[in-house]
This record gives structure tokens, C-alpha cells and sequence, in this order.
């Protein structure tokens, strides 16, 4: 079997070797470039684009996303981002995938490997080879709390300062949160919960199983949150972290409901990924460093291509308020 042919871009020559040795190392064949205005032709033929971006061109990208491939996807490699430029780089179709800073070799690695083979779910790939998974299994409200209890208590034993256990701890509750209650569409699509009072919801089971997995290493702790119904776009992501980024008023649930979370997991989380098969599940990976809280630093958005076309448009603040919805 040939092996996928990459491009990798950087004005760094340093960089553009560790950028091609580690695409190499995930089995990619690699074509490097020292920018996009070295390219010849007016369309770039790859599938496949690794892109360094300084901290100082946030809009540099407007150079490269003319010259894509409609069904491209664009893996930016940045020494510093804001969770605001995250959102600037991302809105195109086509970029998907930021890497930030230290990140840089095993963020590319992870994202090349899942691009390049399609499996796109586990917890596995962020962590050390033979690092234990450990695994809760819940349908309700009284579940998710046991679930969150548990994770804690593992994380405590795992000797987690308590600042990073306050992190997982929140991001645990919001992803399940989610998982439990907006993620359920009946067989026409509507949101099963959309027209229950959030307290009534604590008393009803979610109609498909959530699942949560967790994991310590030396330097890391992760945690992956899973529904089985496959429904969180990139612009719903997107929406409600712009809209809680730019509100000039005091964030709060009653006003942004579910999307709120997206927003908060965000913030608490080293890395963010997301990996969705449309109608079958969304799987929401987040690492915390054992350490010091640092700003996000890998962010990732996977659709199997089976049901992406689906996933092009999911609900935003605006939708989402006209129709009942808190997010998808």
C-alpha cells in the first residue's frame, strides 16, 4: 500500500525537519516547502497540509486557503495562540486542527496518524504505550455523578495537585453533562430533551448509553467523554466559544445553557479533541498537565467522512435559541 503523500509549509528550516521527520515517523510521505508563495500552481494538490504559523501572522492563513483542495485538511503549527486565534484559524472548512507550541512533535504525530488511517476514536493515542484505561459506563444523572466521584478519586490517588483536579472535575461534569442530555436526537432529529426543564432532566435516563474513560501518566492526566449519537459540528464549537469570548455581559447557564461548557472545557484543558462519525457517536478527548494550568495547546476536530456533509451546519446561539436548543 502507497503511502499518503503530505505537504508540510514553515519559513523555519529547524522547524520544517521536525515537522517532515515526525509526519515520516507516522507514515506519511512528505513534500516540504519553505512558504505557499514557493509552490508552483495555483491549486495545491495534497490532501493533507501542515502549515506553520509565527505568533505574529494569526491572518497569514489568507495565503494558503485559496490554493486548498475543497476536501483539504489543514493542521496549523503555531508557537503561541489565544483561545481567540484558535477560533480565527479554525473557521475555515478545511482547517481543523491547531498545534501549539511544545506540542508540536507529538500534537503533529497524533494528527497525522488519525488523518492518515481514519480511526479517529481512543483515548489511547494521547497517552504512553500500556498506560491503563479505566472506564465508567452511565445512563443518568445520578451516574454522572458517581462517574465524576470516581474519576476524582483516582486522580487524588494519582497525587494531582488540586487546581488540575478542579479542571477535570469541571470539564468531566459539562462533557457528560452533554453527553447525557443534549447530544439525544429522536428519530427525526429533534433534541430529545429540548422541551424539558433542565431539574425534570435529572429524573430521565438518556436513551443511549455515555461512556467515560480516564487515564494518569508522569506528566499528564486524560479523560475522554463519549455519546453514541454523533452530532457536535466544528461551528457549533465554534459559536459558543466566540459568543462567550466576546460577551460584553456576565456569562452565564440560564443564558448560554450547554454551550457554555464547550466554552469552559476550553479553558480548563490543556488539549481539546473532538472526534465524531455522524449518527453513531462524538468522542470529546481533554488532557490537563499535572503541573501549573496552561492555556489550550492542541485542539482537534475529526468527522469520519461517512456523515460529514451532515456535520457541515450544526446549531449556534442564534439557531439554538430559536428552536428551543442548548447546543448540540
Amino acid at each position: 500500500m502507497s503511502k499518503r503523500r503530505v505537504l508540510a509549509i514553515s519559513s523555519d528550516l529547524d522547524q520544517l525537519r521536525r515537522i517532515v521527520a515526525t509526519l515520516e515517523r507516522a507514515g506519511a510521505e512528505v513534500d516540504a516547502a519553505r512558504s505557499v508563495e514557493s509552490i508552483a500552481g495555483e491549486l495545491i494538490p495534497h490532501r493533507y497540509v501542515f502549515y506553520s504559523a509565527t505568533d505574529a501572522d494569526v491572518g497569514a492563513l489568507n495565503q494558503l486557503v485559496p490554493k486548498l483542495r475543497d476536501r483539504a485538511h489543514v493542521t496549523i503549527v503555531t508557537p503561541k495562540a489565544t483561545l481567540s486565534d484558535l477560533t480565527v484559524y479554525l473557521h475555515d472548512d478545511r482547517v481543523n486542527h491547531v498545534v501549539v507550541g511544545d506540542e508540536l512533535d507529538h500534537g503533529v504525530f497524533v494528527t497525522a496518524q488519525k488523518l492518515l488511517t481514519g480511526d479517529i476514536f481512543g483515548i489511547e493515542k494521547y497517552l504512553p504505550a500500556g498506560t491503563p484505561v479505566h472506564y465508567v459506563r452511565l445512563r443518568d444523572f445520578d451516574g454522572r455523578g458517581r462517574a465524576i466521584d470516581t474519576v476524582l478519586q483516582f486522580a487524588e490517588q494519582s497525587k494531582l495537585r488540586r487546581q488540575v483536579r478542579s479542571a477535570i472535575g469541571q470539564v468531566c461534569e459539562e462533557l457528560l453533562m452533554n453527553a447525557l442530555y443534549d447530544a439525544p436526537v429522536d428519530a427525526d432529529g429533534k433534541p430529545v430533551f429540548a422541551d424539558v426543564d433542565p431539574h425534570d432532566r435529572r429524573d430521565m435516563p438518556t436513551p443511549r448509553p455515555v461512556s467515560i474513560r480516564y487515564a494518569a501518566t508522569d506528566t499528564h492526566f486524560a479523560v475522554a467523554v463519549r455519546d453514541r449519537f454523533g452530532r457536535l459540528a466544528k461551528n457549533t464549537i465554534l459559536s459558543y466559544i466566540e459568543k462567550c469570548i466576546h460577551s460584553p455581559n456576565q456569562i452565564d447557564r440560564k443564558t448560554y445553557g450547554a454551550g457554555l461548557g464547550l466554552y469552559l472545557v476550553a479553558n480548563a484543558a490543556a488539549s481539546y479533541v473532538v472526534n465524531v462519525a455522524h449518527g453513531i457517536a462524538t468522542e470529546v478527548v481533554c488532557t490537563f498537565d499535572r503541573g501549573a494550568k496552561t492555556p489550550l495547546r492542541l485542539v482537534g476536530m475529526f468527522v469520519h467522512p461517512g456523515g460529514a456533509e451532515a456535520l457541515k451546519q450544526g446549531p449556534t446561539p442564534e439557531t439554538a435559541a430559536g428552536q428551543g436548543i442548548e447546543n448540540g
